[in-house]
């Protein structure tokens, strides 16, 4: 604990985390990406066409599965475990925190979507269910000005696996 700048009062980062708004940004941010996919349940099977709006080319996020001892540190250097995260080595993720880091593995093709697009940094918050969503907010490096994709036929696996699930294909 430390003296609360300007107040007499302690500063605990436990109760009155360092930034209690990236939290909620990164919330906000999850929100309003889940209102852009479709809500509807569709028929198994049911096939869904790219518009080429670049959406998904302009947002990324992670969902790390730790380890329920590391999620009980977390919690105790901070009410809302939020940070930076950026790629350390293949399938590796530094994230960290003010006084403490730690190494995530992601998987193979999540490395190959990082290195390839640019996305080497960004935030990370703890979820509810325990578990670390990496997110980036920035524009894919291989996406043009008129928002098309520099090496679609090579593009990673996990774009050309991607469904955003808003223009089904109606036969």
């Amino acid at each position: 604990m430390s003296d609360w700048p300007g107040r007499g009062e302690e500063f605990d980062l436990v109760r009155l985390p360092g930034n209690p708004r990236m939290c909620e940004t990164v919330k906000e941010f999850l929100n309003r990406q889940r209102k852009f996919v479709s809500q509807t349940k569709w028929p198994p099977g049911t096939k869904f066409e790219c518009k080429g709006c670049a959406d998904c080319c302009t947002w990324y996020f992670i969902v790390m599965s730790v380890d329920e001892e590391l999620v009980k540190q977390l919690y105790a250097r901070a009410k809302y475990p939020s940070g930076f995260w950026e790629k350390s080595s293949q399938e590796k993720i530094r994230v960290g925190m003010p006084g403490f880091s730690f190494m995530g593995v992601i998987p193979t093709d999540q490395d190959e979507y990082l290195r390839v697009t640019g996305k080497t940094w960004g935030y990370w918050v703890l979820n509810l269910k325990g578990n670390v969503v990496l997110y980036n907010p920035t524009p894919c490096i291989q996406l043009t000005e008129d928002k098309q994709c520099a090496i679609y036929e090579g593009r990673p696996r996990v774009c050309r696996v991607y469904s955003c699930r808003r223009w089904p294909v109606i036969a």
